[in-house]
């Protein structure tokens, strides 16, 4: 077998793991894609880094295809990591932060070969993890990468925004949305320079408006907030606005629903986007205050259509139940130790790099030994029908807890403020909701 169809094998291999890591670490993954189909050929894929680890988990479970990343070579220097890392076709690049005193060179020459080979090409473009919620300045590699390949005879090259956004980063078993963005088609752009076909990866005024282009389209595909206050204050007005439309979802609203109409009020222009941050900030307050949620308080003035869609969630957790019992005692010590992870005072960048990996081993560590144990004791066939019950059993806990969840949600917006402290909230929210729809 040649060496791509070696690593084609191997990242066949490791996105079947990371998307069982994905399904383990979050309870939904939204993944909006662009109007331009994604087909096969050279792809540069950009991303805004916010989650570390998490980041490399969500692209390569949501990616069309598996990427071959571009790492900081310090991941090489921990064993088992940096065999895999070089099995599975990550290009390293060095960093004078990091004290290396080697060149790039060997990184850009591999990433034009992949390129060549009509690979997905995937670079963070910040260089650095990000614990604010706007993207930090965008270095010229991606854009040097890109006309590097060109010059070097690849054809077809697309630069593909990716932007990740997170309900809580840092969590376990949050919400994240991957919006892919329209493609730049590098051909076309090249086409269109006044000074003529750019030159490669060293025509500096190239590189420098190439590199304002992936800025640009980036932004427009991530979160771009001023601060954490700020983009909380726009999710609840977000949560407003889809309230209005439907005050008991049946089309399956996602964490991306909210996530991306949070983004478009970020972009109004000043006073509006200032009034709508104040509004936010105060309904959030007040919602938060009175421990009720806009749901509630929308159902209050306009109350949705009876649903029985309540009804099969309460039937599904009690049929459920006893195999989350049984799961709750199998997963117990993984559970605990990945929740008190995810509560260490450590940076939120640095726990959504820690929690996967946690997970991850804290997992698979129950799962072998709750096989091991059955092989030894029930022989064979239970042994390896194990291997199917971990795993089934670990998901019927998480299925009953966010079921329950959601349905003590519901029942907390039948029992709502009353009287004086429901007038002002709905007060509050109607002035939310007139001045948010009259900005759109």
């Amino acid at each position: 077998m040649s060496g791509n169809g070696r690593r084609s094998r191997r990242g066949y291999v490791l996105r079947k793991i990371v998307r069982g890591l994905a399904m383990l670490v979050y309870r939904d993954i939204d993944v909006r894609l662009p109007s331009t189909p994604i087909s096969d050929g050279p792809v540069l894929a950009v991303a805004n880094h916010f989650g570390g680890l998490s980041d490399g988990v969500l692209l390569i479970d949501s990616a069309p295809r598996m990427p071959r990343v571009i790492a900081r070579d310090l991941i090489w220097k921990v064993p088992v990591v940096a065999q895999i890392a070089t099995a599975i076709g990550m290009i390293p690049v060095h960093r004078a932060a990091d004290g290396a005193g080697t060149s790039n060179d060997r990184a850009f020459a591999s990433a034009y070969d992949a390129l060549a080979e009509g690979d997905l090409v995937l670079i963070f473009p910040e260089g650095v993890t990000q614990d604010v919620p706007f993207m930090a300045e965008v270095h010229t590699g991606a854009a040097r990468i890109a006309l590097g390949a060109r010059h070097s005879g690849v054809e077809g090259i697309r630069i593909l925004p990716i932007g990740i956004h997170y309900e809580n980063k840092a969590g376990f078993r949050s919400r994240a949305l991957v919006n892919i963005g329209e493609p730049i088609d590098v051909d076309e752009w090249a086409q269109l320079q006044p000074d003529g076909v750019p030159q490669g990866a060293d025509d500096r005024a190239a590189v420098v408006d190439l590199t304002a282009v992936i800025d640009r389209t980036l932004r427009q595909a991530a979160p771009d907030f001023a601060d954490w206050p700020t983009a909380n204050a726009l999710e609840t007005v977000a949560d407003v606005l889809l309230d209005d439309v439907d005050p008991a979802p049946k089309s399956g609203l996602q964490y991306g629903d909210t996530a991306l109409i949070a983004d478009r009020l970020n972009r109004l222009p000043d006073p509006t986007h200032t009034r709508l941050v104040e509004l936010g900030r105060d309904y959030r307050s007040a919602l938060a205050a009175a421990r009720t949620t806009d749901r509630a308080i929308a159902t209050a003035t306009n109350p949705a259509p009876r649903s029985w869609a309540w009804l099969m969630s309460a039937l599904l957790v009690l049929v459920l139940l006893p195999y989350a019992i049984l799961g709750l005692l199998v997963a117990a010590l993984p559970l605990l130790i990945v929740i008190v992870v995810s509560r260490l005072p450590i940076a939120p960048a640095v726990r959504a790099t820690v929690v996967p990996g946690v997970a991850f081993l804290a997992f698979l560590v129950v799962w072998v030994m709750f096989t091991w144990q059955s092989l030894r004791d029930d022989g064979w066939d239970l042994g390896l029908a194990a291997v199917i019950l971990f795993p089934f059993l670990v998901a019927a806990l998480f299925l009953v807890v966010e079921r329950a969840s959601s349905l003590w949600r519901r029942w907390r917006g039948w029992h709502r403020p009353r009287g004086a402290a429901l007038e002002n909230l709905q007060a509050i929210r109607q002035r939310v909701s007139a001045e948010a729809w009259e900005a759109l």
